[in-house]
């Protein structure tokens, strides 16, 4: 080696690089890209690479240690022929760089190199040796542990490109005492010589040792040079879900086995102090959730259980130091995370019971509406709710929008019914028993939230109001109950059993009297009007025409005293960002959205008609896209009315993807129910309305004279049915388009 200077650098270009402290950082960062692009080339992933493996070791300060590790390295079984072993000195040279020589010399016939990382990060030294990894697989071995002989030998016998091969991995404490039983290797005994799917044992993508991976795959991915920890996880995870591997236990010996030191000053021994049990973990937690893709998939579920994990250090952190809760949601929140397990740390803290028939995951406006409602609350609170798998799909995604204000979320399992009275007594039943529990355990819910169209969340939330009279119930009607959306009577009836005696004894008790109807639906009204605390109407005009059929003055009176009119909350501001749309859309053209069934009093048929009756300038530059549960209906009428290219029809999105696209639209479409003679008023205000005015962008209503819509405010109106109004608005969008935008008339 030559002489070195003071102040210099100097370079062992066959296989070592050493940096005196004393260099310039410029200096050393030079010499760094020197020696990785021309002495010690990085080698991409589409290069050619050689059978065999790279051992990888970052070293920080390891001159107490690093011998015994590449020792248990240079007495492999292995040919030496068929591995090499890279060493990165990570940050200021302690000795190791003199010890690691003395071995080299000491073993000619090994392919051993030295690099150096200039700044200390465990992260970027493995990148370092990542790049420079020659060989067709790749193992990680921290500098304080060591291997058995036969693990390199073992490793790659089992490995291939699509399957990681693991070994087995002992721990051992600072008296030398083995332990073969630790919870990571007895997951690993479990698996035998089977092979499984990588990704699905969460345990072995929560560390770097003890694995044999697929070069080419590691030099796609790296690691985070900027997690002070838990960079291991994120790389894990993201090699996990990126590439289908199979893995199998490569063998059973001890002598094919990775042995860990377990050290005081070992990241996994850090003491839970505010950084690294909650910021540390904030910041793996952002990375986990930016490789989610939101589509309930299997690699999703994936990164949910290590954010998981990840989210248990703070809970572990919150345990030990109560008084922090305060600094510990601020924190959460400062990182503006899409979907924070908050469950975990609100444990404890409900002091509120929502019952919601349906609610998240399943996908039903009833659940989203009540998903809005517990955020417009504001309040930890358990939920209940019914499975309603045979009738609704899941959308894990919409547990997003109010998992920051719930505790712990029940599932009864009762048989789905909107008008069945035998099943919804049984969610009555066994949504009571867990009620209880609860409220034995939380010493006392303080407040109640029930909202319907599902009849069973009102008649849950009254038998438990009726045990328990001291807590405040707040409940609420999306619609009226007894009548449907062209003013009928809805179809069902009670059975005049205990639970329904119970119910008519509390409101003759209340001073009301029996009602003849068998009506679950006027019932369900009845009750809740007599025992809930607060009545919640979503517009006056319902509040008006659902008090019109009730025909007691006492009752009337009684009902207005406690009404207050609540629009459908707006959802949350991030809910609008978490799952980006796929979809595209021309700028060259405006585009109007409609996300919306088609009903029998609901449709869009004056649009379409005030499309072909349009001038050509609008139907060449406007499209109107229709989302819908009946798009080959949709695109029936489209072609009778040879719209094809300027209407386009799909099926509904996800809700939370729907929200995203409700931002890219030029305008959005939204059209009242067009009332039947049975109504006087229109008692409905379209939900979709509040969602719309979360996205920011300019709204067109189809009214009804007087409906609750027709109060709102909207850049565009035409009365429902009227094709010659809606011919106007279109003109109206295309002008106000083109002068937005710049763009002439043409």
């Amino acid at each position: 080696m030559a002489e070195q200077k003071e102040g210099s650098v100097d370079v062992d270009y066959g296989s070592t690089m050493v940096v005196d402290d004393t260099a310039r950082d410029a200096e050393i960062l030079a010499l760094r890209r020197l020696l990785i692009e021309s002495e010690t080339p990085a080698v991409q992933s589409g290069a050619d690479l050689s059978p065999g493996i790279s051992v990888i070791i970052p070293s920080y300060l390891g001159s107490d240690r690093i011998a015994v590790c590449l020792q248990s390295l240079f007495e492999q079984t292995l040919n030496p022929a068929s591995f090499e072993i890279i060493l990165i000195i990570n940050g200021s040279d302690d000795g190791t760089y003199g010890i690691a020589t003395t071995l080299r010399d000491a073993n000619p016939g090994h392919h051993f190199r030295i690099l150096y990382q200039v700044h200390p990060s465990a992260g970027a030294a493995r990148n370092v040796g990542i790049d420079a990894a020659r060989f067709e697989y790749l193992t990680f071995v921290d500098d304080d542990d060591y291997v058995g002989p036969k693990f390199l030998e073992r490793l790659l016998a089992a490995a291939s490109p699509t399957c990681v091969s693991i070994s087995p991995i002992v721990n051992v404490d600072a008296q030398g005492n083995l332990n073969a039983s630790n919870p990571v290797n007895v997951q690993i005994s479990a698996r035998g010589n089977k092979k499984f799917s990588f990704k699905s044992v969460s345990t072995f993508l929560g560390l770097n040792a003890c694995k044999l991976l697929p070069t080419k795959a590691v030099k796609k991915v790296k690691y985070s040079e900027l997690l002070r920890s838990g960079e291991d996880v994120c790389f894990m995870a993201r090699l996990a879900v990126e590439n289908n591997f199979e893995a199998v236990v490569a063998t059973t010996e001890a002598s094919g086995s990775y042995f860990r030191i377990l050290r005081d000053e070992s990241i996994s021994r850090q003491p839970l102090n505010f950084d690294f049990a909650v910021i540390q973990r904030l910041e793996v937690i952002q990375q986990l959730e930016s490789h989610k893709s939101w589509d309930s998939s299997t690699n999703d579920g994936v990164l949910n259980g290590l954010i998981k994990s990840q989210a248990n250090f703070i809970k572990r952190y919150l345990n030990e130091h109560p008084n922090e809760r305060q600094q510990v949601t601020e924190a959460v929140d400062a990182f503006n995370l899409k979907d924070f397990p908050w469950s975990l740390i609100n444990a404890g803290n409900a002091r509120g019971l929502v019952v919601s028939y349906c609610f998240a995951p399943y996908s039903d406006t009833s659940a989203v509406v009540a998903s809005k409602a517990i955020v417009e609350r504001g309040d930890i609170v358990d939920v209940i709710y019914n499975n309603m798998g045979s009738v609704r799909r899941k959308d894990s995604n919409l547990e997003t929008i109010a998992s920051r204000f719930i505790d712990s979320a029940f599932e009864i399992d009762a048989p789905p019914s909107f008008a069945g009275w035998k099943q919804i007594s049984e969610f009555v039943k066994k949504g009571l028993a867990i009620a209880d529990r609860r409220d034995m355990l939380v010493g006392g819910y303080e407040t109640l939230y029930s909202r319907v169209l599902w009849p069973g969340s009102h008649f849950l939330a009254a038998k438990f109001k009726i045990q328990n009279p001291n807590v405040v119930w707040t409940a609420e009607f999306s619609d009226p109950m007894s009548t449907d959306a062209q003013g009928k009577l809805r179809p069902g009836d009670l059975i005049r059993d205990e639970l329904f005696e119970e119910f008519e004894q509390v409101v003759v008790s209340r001073g009301f009297e029996s009602l003849e109807t068998n009506s679950l639906f006027t019932w369900c009204e009845y009750v809740t009007y007599i025992l809930a605390d607060e009545l919640i109407f979503t517009n006056e005009n319902q509040l008006t025409y659902m008090l019109s059929y009730v025909s007691d003055p006492k009752l009337k009176e009684h009902i207005q005293a406690k009404s207050t009119v609540r629009v459908h909350p707006t959802p949350p501001s991030r809910s609008y960002e978490i799952l980006p749309a796929k979809y595209e859309l021309a700028h060259s053209v405006v585009n109007v959205g409609y996300f919306g069934a088609f009903y029998e009093n609901r449709g869009l048929m004056e649009v379409l008609t005030a499309l072909a009756n349009s001038s050509a300038a609008v139907r060449r530059k406007l499209r109107l896209h229709v989302f819908t549960n009946k798009p080959d209906d949709v695109i029936r009428q489209v072609q009778e009315f040879g719209l094809m290219g300027i209407v386009k029809a799909q099926g509904y999105r996800p809700y939370l993807e729907f929200l995203n696209l409700t931002t890219k639209f030029d305008v959005l479409l939204v059209n009242d129910v067009e009332r039947t003679g049975e109504m006087a008023i229109n008692p409905f205000l379209p939900s979709k309305y509040s969602d719309y005015v979360g996205s920011g962008q300019p709204v067109w209503g189809l009214l009804d004279e007087g409906s609750p819509l027709s109060a709102k405010p909207l850049a565009y109106s035409s009365a429902v049915g009227n094709a010659v109004q809606a011919v106007r608005v279109l003109e109206e969008i295309l002008a106000d388009w083109q002068e937005g935008s710049g763009i002439a008339a043409s």
